[in-house]
């Protein structure tokens, strides 16, 4: 990549190429072209010939300027400038041979010489900047997959150690219950940090997953899927009243971890609100060429400051422990599986997520 004070240079060359280029152009225009125009049009129709293909090049230069094209990106632009200018303004010397041999060259010569050679700078410098910000994709797209490699590398290593670790201290912690006088409250404490740690590397893990492409869709039993997770979430929630409506044999194209999607929306309604006064209904059927599910509760809702951002990342209630991040990973699993899912406010309080996933 070409160092900043390198790409100025690249630009100032342009943007003087092409000053010089329009310059010279109207300099041979008004000497040769102005004192044979007849009318007013004739005058600008000659000026705006004359300036235009020097501004492509000038703007061309500006782009450089701008940019962060490596240097021999900047290398090719110059080159297709260079030889387009030289084989338009070619095609004028040989018209103008017999001239030239004759040992004349007039002001119609020249200026037909810089304004030609100049649509040939300025198509070539065109081609060129295309070629080069082509190249300049590739290298980027190629950066980016590096990056996102090392991230999962990275991302692993560190989950494989701090899950280690995490191990070691819900591990102590159970067997320090009933020693020492250890406050059984702390202790519990220290292995819902250690828990709630664990799964937000699961939920790292699974993001990075989406973010990188890695992860496939297959035929699911969504029915399974969600009395599997409503299961879990009565045994972590046992005082939450849940009402279903689940038809049988829901088959959609997902992914492996869709099950994330209905646990996530299910914790999070019984975490932000009472689960003894709380009713969740799920209702799940099939509409068309998609499977529509519904997790609708009465709870007290989502606070209008965040309720436009819920699905973006770190955005969660401002009494909240939690990392903001279980939402975000529900839309990116949804999305991951062509899926859609939006946010509403029920009536007469609570919040209903619609999820839609593709059947097959």
């Amino acid at each position: 990549m070409a160092t900043p004070g390198s790409r100025k240079r690249w630009g100032a060359l342009f943007v003087t190429l092409g000053v010089t280029l329009a310059a010279a152009g109207l300099t041979f225009w008004f000497a040769w072209g102005l004192p044979n125009a007849g009318t007013y049009n004739q005058v600008v129709l000659g000026i705006v010939v004359n300036v235009l293909f020097g501004y492509i090049v000038v703007m061309s230069g500006v782009t450089i300027y701008r940019s962060d094209l490596a240097v021999s990106e900047c290398l090719v632009a110059a080159k297709w400038c260079a030889g387009g200018f030289l084989f338009m303004a070619s095609f004028v010397v040989w018209a103008a041979a017999p001239e030239i041999q004759a040992g004349g060259i007039s002001l119609a010569f020249a200026n037909q010489f810089v304004v030609v050679g100049s649509v040939g700078a300025a198509a070539g410098v065109l081609i060129g900047l295309n070629r080069g910000q082509a190249a300049q994709n590739a290298r980027l797209v190629e950066d980016t997959r590096d990056q996102r490699e090392t991230l999962r590398f990275l991302l692993r290593l560190i989950r494989h150690d701090i899950k280690n670790d995490l191990v070691v201290i819900a591990g102590f912690a159970d067997r320090l219950e009933g020693r020492f006088d250890a406050d059984p409250e702390e202790l519990d404490r220290i292995q819902e940090r250690a828990d709630s740690a664990q799964r937000l590397l699961e939920t790292a893990d699974t993001i990075i997953e989406s973010e990188t492409g890695q992860l496939t869709t297959e035929p699911v039993d969504l029915s399974a899927i969600l009395r599997e997770q409503l299961s879990v979430v009565r045994t972590s929630y046992p005082a939450l009243t849940v009402e279903t409506d689940i038809e049988d044999d829901l088959q959609v194209d997902a992914s492996e971890l869709i099950d994330e999607v209905f646990w996530n929306v299910l914790e999070n309604a019984a975490e932000h609100n009472d689960p003894s006064t709380l009713t969740v209904s799920v209702t799940a059927e099939r509409v068309d060429d998609a499977v529509e599910i519904t997790i609708a509760d009465d709870g007290t809702g989502i606070p209008d400051p965040i309720h436009e951002d819920v699905f973006e990342p770190a955005v969660r209630r401002s009494e909240s422990e939690g990392d903001g991040l279980g939402l975000y990973l529900v839309r990116k699993l949804v999305e991951t599986c062509d899926g859609t899912v939006a946010v509403e406010d029920a009536d007469p309080s609570g919040t209903v997520f619609r999820i839609r996933l593709p059947a097959v």
